[in-house]
């Protein structure tokens, strides 16, 4: 994982000011203390991966997109006993 980059002003000392107080090796610290401890979790599926909801979601998901982006066209036909623009009043 990348480190993050953060918003730094130069003073006109030649200090680097960041509004947020962080500076880069603090930011780097701090992601690098989240890896570690994401990295000591058990991976541990939930419930929706466990009974098979999830993957139903999924596929009907897919399903609903793909009937969407289809394409309906249907034939009309005006049937009328009289020709247009001759109508009586």
């Amino acid at each position: 994982m990348h480190s993050l980059e953060h918003m730094t002003y130069e003073t006109d000392q030649g200090s680097n000011y960041s509004p947020d107080g962080l500076d880069k090796a603090s930011i780097d610290a701090l992601i690098a203390d989240v890896q570690d401890e994401l990295a000591e979790l058990p991976f541990v599926p939930t419930s929706a991966l466990v009974d098979g909801t999830a993957r139903t979601q999924m596929l009907r998901r897919i399903e609903r997109r793909a009937l969407g982006a289809t394409v309906r066209v249907l034939h009309v036909e005006a049937v009328t006993s009289v020709p247009f623009g001759t109508e009586a009043a």
